[in-house]
Order: structure tokens, then C-alpha cells, then sequence
């Protein structure tokens, strides 16, 4: 007998399309299919996750050497890309005490990284200013960060730099990959070329900074979303910021861009929520760490699926700590043994792996800075045992209405939209807290459906707004008018 029950406004039929449960976690269902999140709180595992990940990490570190790595797998189009993250990665784990320099994960790292750049190909590569330029002055200066600088390349990307080796600096170029040279130069010690704006000024011109619509965000845009919202505060380090400049690079420019107050910086928050809603439902490890990664470092409160999300990291972490990517195909993995398997591994769990302990390792540093961790004070450190983690045990589970999000797909989503309906219409009506999480979801869910064209799946959620009294929210105004322009005769048809 499950000792909690799914409330009784529940929709009767949602599909049990639910999320990944977190390991330890008796079950995360309701015989209804309801999602369910254990009682394990967030910090707990977030814990889980990175000790997980820094296991396995450490266990698999030989292959992130490109060499090792083109053995079983195709070269990257960076070929010290995987390293590149890592450093990353470690320059967070150092800059919040939850690994020590001289750990054995750190030198290890540090030290092939320094093959890499000592390597014939590396200062061909850099001279060249191509478009993986900004990559070789990164890993630069990242070795300069964990204290291993490499003067005579720093000296000779400064020179390439100034002489803009590539146009990367052109006001031409891309504001996104204009972002990530400055962030690149600027954190590496790199003198920027005069014509190239500040940090500042260029966050203002992404995506992050214009009101994005979470309805039109595919992956793509999605991926730059979080790397602007991750350059523009330096993995968290500093605070969201954009500055309007001289031009007015969004119609409210300025002020507004704050995050605590209104205009773009409530819509960067909204957008945020909504794609964490998307990709949690979709099962998208990837950028569900990324999508966490970004509430962190914007100091935006815990929203309807923060929880749940961190569980679905948890609950997807392979027995070796491993976090699988979206090409990760466990059937394919089955047919594999021995070193081919592990380079599978390798191949298909490095960057998820990696971005969820970056996520882990964030969330970890900020609520120390806040004095909020759980029995740890501010200056706790973890870097004795950092790959020791507070067990995720079993416990009572509790129903969580506003992360019942069915699976991203079409049929469970359906099936959700037409139960809550039949809900909405009992009696007595649902309370209205109850209401206000469907609808919360309601907004993730159309954004799934109209970036699958799917026309009869956005029908049925727009009853279930209108029956919710939602409509006029903007994500539901716009799924509307898409259907109508969809729907409508094209010109020279009959009606």
C-alpha cells in the first residue's frame, strides 16, 4: 500500500512517462504515474552527483589525452576539447575548496594538458586562427590559472590576438563568439583588440539579454542561451550584469536588465524555468545540468523543477558515476566489452558527465556562500575525501504536483492534457494550488509540441489552458497563433 497517495484533483490517466529516480529512492511514481521526489534534499545530491562524477572522471582520465582518445573514437574538431572542459571543471572545483591542487585528479589533468600544448601540432594549430582559435587561447590560459603558464604561447596567441588572427574579434562576427573571445582573453591574461567590446557590453547582445521565447529556442539557441548566462558571470564567480552601452540593444535596455527586477531580466528567469520544464520532460541530461547550472549562478530561486531535475541526474548516474549523454544507447553499450566498451563510455558520457559535476560543484559553492549547507558551515571543505557522498537512502516520498510532467511524447502528453481537463471538471473543483501547477506546466509542455509540429498535441493543450483560464499567457497566445497560420488553407487551396 503506498502510505502517499497521489492528491485526489490528479489527473486519473497520466501516463507513467516519469522522470529517472534518484539512486537509494524506493520509487518515484504514484500508481497513477504521478512524479514523485524522494526526500533526499537538493544539496544531498547535488553531493551524490559530484562524487560520482569525480570518480568516474579520475577512473577515465587517460582518455581525455587525444592520442588515447582517437585510438577507439573520432578525433574532435578541437582535439583537446574533453581536456579543455576538464580544466574547466577543475578550475571550479579549486576555486570553491572541493578539490585540492595537488590532487591526484588535478595533476593528472594539469599534466596532460601540458603534453597538449608542448605537442607539434598544438602552436601550428594557434597560428593558423582558425575556428577553434579561441580554444587554444583558452587552455593557455586555463594553465596559467591552475598555476602552469606557458609564456612563449601566451606571448605568441597575444601577438596572433591583436593582429585578429581569424576575425573572431570583428564586429561581424557572431555576438556569442564574441562573448566567449573576450571571456577567453580577459580570463587568460589576453590584451583584447581595442575595436572588441567589454564583457559587459557584449552579454547585452545575446540572446540571454533579448527577451529569448523559449518557444523558438531549439537546441541550438538553447546551448547559447546558457554559455552567454555561463561567460557573462564566469561559471558564477561574478554577477549578471549586461550593460545597454551607447545603443539600444533591447527595448528595455539598462536598468532592466538587472535580474532582480523586471524586463528582460524576468524573461531570462521565465525562460530559464521553461527550459528546464523541456528538458527534464525530455530527458535531455545534457542541458537539464546546463539549465541547473544557469538558476545557480543567476541567483534564481529554486523553481516547479529544480527539484526534480537534480533527482534526474542522480537517478540516471551509472553505477561507475557516469552521466549518459542523449547519443548514450544502453543497447548499443550491451554489445560492447573490455576497452571498446569503456571508450563507448567515454565517448558518449564525458561532456554530460562533466557539465553535471560543474552544475554539482556550483550549486555546492553557492549555498556555501549563502551558509545554508546543511551541516557544514561557509568555510566547510570537502577536499580530504572529494569523492566521498552522503548516501542518497530511501524515505518516505512525497506527491509532487508541479513536477508531474508527463514524457515528451506526444501520446503522454495527450493523455496528461485530456486528464487534467476531466480533473478540472470534478467536483469538488481541484484547490487551486493544484491548478496553478498544471498550468505551470502547461508552458513547457506547448513549447514541446509546437517545436515537434505537432498540431493535434497543441490542440489539446490549449483546451487544457482555456479550461485552466490560461490563454493569454504569452507562450500559450503565441502556440495559438501558430496553429491558426498552420491550420489555414494555403493560398489557391479550397477551404
Amino acid at each position: 500500500m503506498n502510505p502517499h497517495p497521489t492528491p485526489a484533483h490528479a489527473p486519473a490517466n497520466t501516463p507513467a512517462h516519469t522522470i529517472p529516480r534518484a539512486a537509494g529512492d524506493a520509487a518515484t511514481t504514484s500508481s497513477t504515474g504521478a512524479i514523485r521526489v524522494g526526500t533526499a534534499s537538493t544539496d544531498t545530491v547535488a553531493a551524490h552527483v559530484l562524487a560520482g562524477a569525480l570518480r568516474w572522471i579520475e577512473a577515465c582520465l587517460g582518455w581525455f589525452a587525444p592520442a588515447r582518445w582517437e585510438e577507439y573514437l573520432p578525433a574532435r574538431p578541437f582535439r583537446a576539447g574533453p581536456l579543455l572542459e576538464l580544466l574547466g571543471l577543475l578550475r571550479v572545483l579549486r576555486r570553491a575548496d572541493l578539490l585540492p591542487a595537488d590532487a591526484p585528479l588535478a595533476t593528472g589533468a594539469l599534466d596532460l594538458a601540458e603534453e597538449v600544448v608542448h605537442g607539434a601540432d598544438f602552436a601550428g594549430g594557434l597560428r593558423r586562427g582558425d575556428a577553434y582559435f579561441p580554444y587554444h587561447l583558452n587552455l593557455i590560459g586555463l594553465l596559467a590559472a591552475h598555476g602552469r603558464p606557458q609564456p612563449d604561447l601566451h606571448a605568441f596567441g597575444t601577438a596572433l590576438l591583436a593582429a585578429d588572427a581569424g576575425g573572431h574579434a570583428q564586429p561581424c562576427a557572431p555576438a556569442l563568439n564574441r562573448l566567449e573571445l573576450r571571456y577567453f582573453a580577459d580570463r587568460g591574461g589576453f590584451a583584447a583588440p581595442p575595436y572588441l567590446p567589454g564583457l559587459r557590453a557584449l552579454l547585452a547582445r545575446t540572446c540571454a539579454c533579448r527577451a529569448p521565447d523559449p518557444l523558438h529556442l531549439g537546441e541550438s539557441e538553447t546551448y547559447a542561451l546558457t554559455h552567454a548566462v555561463f561567460y557573462g558571470t564566469d561559471f558564477g564567480a561574478e554577477p549578471f550584469l549586461p550593460d545597454s552601452g551607447p545603443e539600444p540593444f533591447a527595448p528595455d535596455a539598462g536598468a532592466a536588465f538587472d535580474l532582480p527586477d523586471g524586463g528582460a531580466g524576468a524573461r531570462l528567469r521565465e525562460t530559464i524555468r521553461v527550459l528546464l520544464g523541456v528538458h527534464l520532460a525530455r530527458g535531455s541530461l545534457d542541458l537539464l545540468a546546463e539549465l541547473l547550472l544557469c538558476e545557480t549562478v543567476l541567483g534564481v530561486a529554486p523553481g516547479p523543477y529544480t527539484a526534480a531535475a537534480w533527482q534526474a541526474l542522480a537517478g540516471a548516474l551509472h553505477a561507475d558515476g557516469a552521466v549518459p549523454s542523449p547519443v548514450h544507447r544502453p543497447e548499443v553499450r550491451a554489445r560492447l566489452s573490455g576497452t571498446k566498451a569503456t571508450a563507448y563510455d567515454v565517448g558518449t558520457c564525458y561532456h554530460t558527465t562533466t557539465v553535471a559535476a560543474l552544475a554539482a560543484a556550483i550549486h555546492i559553492e553557492r549555498n556555501r556562500e549563502r551558509g545554508d549547507d546543511p551541516g557544514q558551515g561557509p568555510h566547510h571543505s570537502r577536499t580530504a575525501d572529494p569523492h566521498a557522498a552522503a548516501p542518497l537512502t530511501a524515505g518516505p516520498l512525497t506527491a509532487a504536483p508541479r513536477t508531474a510532467l508527463p514524457r515528451a511524447a506526444p501520446v503522454a502528453v495527450r493523455e496528461w492534457a485530456e486528464a487534467t481537463v476531466e480533473a478540472l471538471c470534478a467536483n469538488p473543483p481541484p484547490p487551486a494550488g493544484l491548478r496553478a501547477a498544471w498550468a505551470d506546466n502547461l508552458d513547457p509542455l506547448l513549447v514541446i509540441a509546437v517545436r515537434d509540429r505537432d498540431e493535434e498535441t497543441v490542440s489539446a493543450l490549449l483546451r487544457t489552458a482555456a479550461r485552466l483560464g490560461v490563454s493569454a499567457r504569452p507562450t500559450a497566445r503565441s502556440a495559438r497563433a501558430l496553429l491558426g497560420a498552420w491550420t489555414s488553407c494555403p493560398p489557391g487551396e479550397p477551404p
